[in-house]
């Protein structure tokens, strides 16, 4: 069945609607001590495959580098919720629609301790995504520590670290 690309449009918002609710629902599931551990170490696996800058799809090829990503990504956490035990699955999306997920309480701490930083820090954080995000990429990584040992150099003694 073909959707026009209006009704696409919805589905799609729709879905991004619903993501902060998956998302307290995965954040749930996986501190909770009754979700197996394998079911995590396939979360953690997903988690290590996008930090990671080896590829199936290198990045540097436009859409598919970050398609394949983005598609390994949603496929291990359909797995990782559908493989979750039924009634742990089912207290974690009761808690994520009410609103007292885990997720959300340990924001809540986190703003406490925080205090106004937590806004800062917030407010900030499309900048830092945009300024950090190449990070995933080795070459973007050591563009950074190299930025970082050359103002190190020139505020320090202008020497490396570890040159006699």
């Amino acid at each position: 069945m073909k959707l026009s690309g209006r009704w696409r449009h919805v589905r799609l918002a729709r879905l991004i609607w619903k993501l902060p609710t998956y998302a307290r629902v995965i954040w749930g599931l996986a501190r909770d001590p009754r979700t197996p551990l394998p079911l995590k170490g396939l979360l953690a696996a997903a988690l290590v495959y996008l930090a990671v800058p080896l590829d199936l799809i290198p990045d540097v090829i436009p859409i598919l580098g970050q398609a394949d990503d983005l598609t390994v990504l949603m496929l291990v956490l359909d797995l990782f919720i559908a493989n979750a035990p039924p009634d742990v699955r089912r207290e974690h999306m009761e808690r994520a629609g009410n609103g007292t997920s885990d997720l959300d309480r340990d924001l809540a701490r986190l703003r406490l301790v925080l205090g106004h930083r937590y806004d800062e820090i917030r407010d900030r954080l499309p900048e830092l995504l945009e300024r950090y995000g190449d990070l995933r990429e080795s070459d973007g990584v050591k563009r950074l520590l190299a930025s970082w040992r050359r103002r190190r150099v020139s505020s320090g003694s202008g020497r490396e670290p570890g040159s006699a």
